[in-house]
């Protein structure tokens, strides 16, 4: 299984595409992780530790576009 594009993705909702674009704004709610311990419990569900958030986090830091 390939990584797909955000805008593959989300083709469905996406009404168009910015070709430089640096920021993205993401209107939704997070509920189990938009606090502490929400995210705390989210991963130790995954059986993450927490000070390997970071380590985690690594591939979804950057989206890399095609264009």
């Amino acid at each position: 299984m390939g990584t797909a594009t955000l805008e593959e993705r989300q083709a469905a909702n996406l009404h168009g595409v910015l070709s430089c674009f640096d920021r993205l704004i993401i209107i939704g709610t997070l509920p189990g992780a938009c606090y502490a311990a929400g995210m705390t419990s989210f991963l130790c569900a995954h059986k993450i530790k927490i000070f390997d958030y970071p380590r985690f986090a690594e591939p979804l830091r950057g989206l890399k576009s095609n264009m």
